[in-house]
């Protein structure tokens, strides 16, 4: 039993080494359009697991939404739900963004609760 445990520390402590070469803290810039505008995301990275945090104007209307999710090789993958609503969008969706090979962008795309799909660009601030 004891041995068991042992190995399974061994491999979940290579697992978590993996992910810590790829740092995600920090401010993003969203730069998905020019209807776009003072748009931020705030990431939160410990391991594989992710926080988002994204405030948004769209042609002036603030919207703010978060979610929660993972990292997984260099694509993170979350669900996001709406605290502050653009009359007629979605209240949920779900993003799933890639990191370059620099470490500056995140490029992906979004699915909302409606049904709609689009793509998303954040780039490193800090």
């Amino acid at each position: 039993m004891l041995k068991n445990l042992i190995v399974l520390f061994f491999f979940t402590t290579l697992t978590v080494n993996a992910q810590d070469t790829i740092n995600l803290n920090g401010v993003w810039r969203d730069s998905s359009g020019t209807s776009f505008a003072n748009c931020y995301a705030i990431i939160t990275q410990k391991a594989n697991k992710i926080t988002f945090s994204h405030y948004i104007e769209f042609n002036g209307q603030p919207f703010v939404e978060f979610g929660q999710g993972y990292l997984k090789r260099r694509t993170i993958k979350y669900k996001v739900k709406v605290t502050k609503q653009i009359e007629g969008w979605a209240t949920t969706g779900e993003h799933e963004l890639t990191l370059s090979a620099d470490g500056k962008t995140l490029r992906g795309f979004y699915h909302d609760g409606k049904g709609n799909t689009g793509p998303m660009v954040l780039k490193r601030v800090h």
